[in-house]
């Protein structure tokens, strides 16, 4: 019989036991890890099931024990540190296939202070930047939703409790614009609209303004931009150096997204750059031929990471639909600039604010939802993992948008102004503190 062996071998092999190999399922039951913790020792419990008995569970290597809840459930009481909580998790069956699964918890005890130091005016829309001696300095804005811009700006010296109107204004009022601090200590203000809600192109601020704090008499000084105008508001703004030369980035905002003799309102996708120089800006690209990031954004934050790596955090709202924006900017040295798309918040929203907390995490504040409503929870963005969590604050804070956030000391973050839901604008300011436990 010609090949037989081929038979006796099919034979043998049907005469193995077949072996389901998938792996036991590993589900946390409780505490929810998408929610920021603020108990420092909790009962973890997870749930494990599979075809066969799953004989036990480790955490971080150490077994868990039979869960109260019954058969499949497994639970461990531990200790949180500081910040972000790895948590790997191991389930084996009693054939030993097993599962291994890695999530994360965070711990956040915190406080929420109102003692904080108010405007002089109420204020949305406006922009804050930290000066070189630490004072902060917050430029326009505007006194109500759809309102007027205003060309106040008022500072906030290091050892203050006390904002202060400064002597000099800015040249032209603007609201939604941006203001970032250069090597030199000069901080240069770009963009803008001089009412809230602009209909006509002619409403944007497409001059742009340097403030000089060290000089004799600090004043604003306006500087020319040798190309294609800024026209342009709540965007965002990036300061960088490239082969020597100082280079300044702004993406997104709602602008003129046309340009030439017909030009048309609606929300930006690009990224234009510009050179600084001592006394103009040299525009580098056009709206045509700049970058595009990969949908249009307006109302977001930028927030540097690294030395040369941003995050962009907004939604969207377009037609009852929610677009997620958030993305990874980096500017690798090979290559020059590169994108790449994040997860989109737990709570959507746009018009918030984002400061840095401590050891790669974020805090997202305020802003409005697809309803118009404003969150009250805090959203946290994990930048090594590229994870978002929700912090409930421990007291009701203020509910506001388009105002400011900036850290302010260790692990404390300040924020200031905005808009209330009527659309009012608003003095108070607030702290989040992280505890130091």
């Amino acid at each position: 019989m010609r090949n037989w062996w081929i038979l006796t071998l099919v034979l043998v092999a049907c005469e193995r036991p077949f072996v389901e190999t998938s792996e036991p399922l590993l589900q946390v039951i409780e505490p929810d890890l998408s929610q920021v913790l603020t108990t420092q020792i909790i009962t973890l419990r997870v749930q494990s099931t599979h075809f066969r008995p799953v004989e036990g569970v480790t955490l971080n290597g150490v077994a868990m024990n039979p869960s109260p809840l019954g058969p499949g459930y497994w639970e461990i009481s531990l200790g949180l540190r500081l910040g972000i909580n790895p948590f790997f998790l191991t389930a084996n069956d009693q054939d030993g296939v097993s599962r291994m699964d890695t999530t994360y918890a965070i711990y956040l005890p915190h406080s929420i202070s109102s003692e904080a130091p108010s405007l002089p005016q109420p204020r949305g829309g406006h922009s804050v930047v930290r000066l070189r001696d630490g004072s902060l300095m917050v430029s326009g804005g505007t006194f109500e939703r759809g309102g007027t811009a205003q060309g106040e700006s008022f500072l906030l010296r290091r050892d203050s409790q006390q904002f202060t109107l400064m002597e000099q204004p800015m040249i032209t009022p603007r609201t939604g614009h941006t203001a970032i601090l250069l090597p030199d200590r000069r901080v240069l203000i770009a963009g803008g609209s001089r009412v809230d809600e602009p209909t006509r192109v002619s409403d944007l601020v497409e001059t742009v303004e340097l403030f000089d704090p060290t000089a004799t008499v600090p004043a604003f000084t306006e500087i020319p931009v040798n190309g294609q105008p800024i026209r342009r508001m709540h965007h965002s703004a990036i300061i960088r150096e490239s082969s020597g030369a100082l280079i300044l980035d702004l993406m997104g905002g709602f602008g003129d997204v046309r340009y030439g003799s017909d030009p048309q309102l609606g929300v930006r996708q690009d990224m234009r750059s510009f050179q600084i120089e001592s006394q103009e800006l040299v525009a580098l690209n056009t709206e045509a031929s700049a970058p595009l990031l990969f949908e249009p954004v307006s109302q977001h934050t930028v927030t540097q990471t690294k030395s040369d790596s941003y995050i962009l955090l907004g939604s969207q709202f377009r037609n009852s639909m929610i677009v997620n924006a958030n993305m990874n900017i980096r500017y690798p040295r090979a290559s020059g600039l590169s994108f790449s798309p994040l997860v989109q918040f737990i709570t959507p929203r746009t018009a918030h604010s984002t400061a840095a907390l401590f050891a790669g995490l974020y805090g997202i504040f305020g802003g409005t939802n697809e309803s118009n409503e404003i969150p009250l929870t805090i959203g946290i963005f994990h930048e090594p993992t590229e994870r978002f969590f929700t912090l409930t604050p421990s007291r009701r804070m203020v509910a506001r948008y388009d105002h400011t956030a900036i850290s302010a000391g260790l692990r404390s973050v300040l924020i200031v102004g905005g808009f209330s839901a009527n659309g009012t604008a608003i003095t108070t300011s607030e702290y989040l503190r992280i505890s130091f436990q």
